[in-house]
């Protein structure tokens, strides 16, 4: 940045009595002007311009929920210490300053700083830390597992600042998703937008009663106070995904690119099923775009999710593949090509739309292999002969097979657990 621009900026932050953070420009794009600090060690997939185009990314995702209008955010990637000095709190992980819009912060890209600037951006003004932080930590495509805050009484959480507690972060969060998901983002943003600014319990109540014609103790109930034997609300409840991204390519070369597919959408399966391996030493993470439904997670997985509410995967993957791998009959089972990576890593999580009690399902292991099964599987053929009764039901226990062969396996559904999806796995040793 040069000229007066530059002299602006500089006069904003002496003003303020704050040093301008170290950090060469990078450059600049449609939504940023990113600096690096020498002292950052950058991954060479977020390395020069991929820094931008990561942050582009991530605003074309964020746009799709919050629709916030064009404006430029300067986006200081500091190390831990210089954040530390930059924000001017003992405790700060990253900080925003909403007049200069911009964001000082230890990552790229830190959705929760980038989520307030998106906000400043539709309307420049500061409800109070528990919504604003609320809605901070409510959109986030990261994978972080979900939390389990106690029930604390919200009128502190209203009257706090946002640096006093992390209730004010965490509550606020599960509080602001489950007002999203209830009436929709829409309605949350214009709630947000004519929120008081004071941080008085009885006005805030008030305000939130007239706008949404029910009370804050009926909502922080419904997200608390459970019936008894009834699965916690927030027993999977993670952060919205916008699942704005251009969704999984199952039919080529998985292409790993953090900067401009740090996940992927899944594509309708259209009564198929989706083959994805991780690679070596991590794990195939599908996540719920809405937040509240239980992650599918292993080092090879069978999705069968027509049907289903929308999930996303997050990278690196692989390989990624759709066929008839989970079928409803022998004959109908496609082969499974990665049952070698299976076997060496120790077994194949299996997902389908959850049934009523229980249903059979057949898998064609294609692959020459020779393992021990360990569970998961009820009998296990050279052929599609289950029904005449020739195959080979496995007793309980380890079992050595050699493929290629078929096996037939179950699903069930747990009672109570409010899922559209059921999971098993296959497990194998070699």
């Amino acid at each position: 940045m040069t000229g007066p621009l530059a002299a602006l900026a500089l006069s904003a932050l002496c003003a303020c009595g704050r040093p301008t953070p170290p950090g060469t420009l990078v450059g600049e794009s449609a939504h940023f002007r990113l600096y690096v600090d020498p002292d950052v060690t950058v991954p060479s997939d977020l390395a020069g311009l991929n820094g931008l185009a990561a942050l582009e990314t991530e605003w074309a995702d964020v746009q799709t929920l919050l629709h916030m209008p064009d404006g430029k955010i300067t986006y200081r990637w500091l190390s831990p210490d210089h954040v530390l000095a930059a924000c001017q709190e003992a405790d700060e992980g990253g900080c925003i300053w909403e007049q200069s819009l911009e964001i000082d912060a230890p990552a790229l890209p830190d959705a929760h700083e980038l989520n307030h600037a998106y906000m400043y951006l539709r309307k420049q003004r500061k409800p109070i830390p528990f919504l604003a932080e609320g809605i901070a930590e409510a959109i986030s495509c990261d994978g972080d597992p979900p939390s389990y805050p106690a029930d604390v009484p919200w009128q502190g959480l209203v009257g706090e600042l946002e640096s006093a507690s992390d209730d004010v972060s965490v509550q606020g969060g599960i509080f602001v998703r489950h007002l999203i998901r209830t009436y929709g983002m829409d309605a949350f943003l214009r709630y947000y937008e004519q929120s008081p600014e004071a941080r008085d319990p009885a006005v805030f109540a008030a305000n939130f009663q007239n706008f949404w014609h029910t009370s804050v103790d009926d909502v922080w109930n419904a997200i608390h106070v459970l019936p008894a034997g009834a699965v916690p609300a927030i027993a999977y409840e993670t952060k919205i995904c916008p699942c704005g991204l251009p969704p999984l390519d199952p039919g080529g070369a998985v292409v790993n690119d953090r900067a401009r597919a740090p996940y992927w959408p899944l594509p309708a399966a259209a009564g198929e099923t989706l083959a994805l391996t991780a690679p070596f030493a991590e794990r195939v993470l599908i996540q719920d775009c809405a937040g509240v439904r239980a992650p599918l997670s292993g080092r090879a997985v069978l999705a069968r999710l027509e049907g289903t509410e929308p999930r996303y995967v997050l990278g690196p993957l692989a390989t990624a593949t759709m066929d008839a791998y989970l079928a409803d009959s022998c004959a109908a089972a496609a082969p499974y090509p990665q049952v070698p990576v299976v076997v060496t890593t120790g077994a194949l999580t299996i997902a389908v739309p959850a049934v009523k009690n229980s249903a059979s399902l057949y898998i064609n292991l294609a692959a020459s292999f020779s393992a021990v099964l360990t569970g998961g599987v009820q009998e296990i053929c050279g052929t599609c002969a289950f029904d005449e009764g020739s195959c080979q039901p496995l007793a309980p226990g380890p079992a050595a097979a050699a493929g290629p062969l078929y096996a037939k396996f179950a699903v069930s559904r747990i009672p109570g657990l409010p899922s559209d999806v059921v999971s098993t796995s296959i497990g194998f040793r070699p």
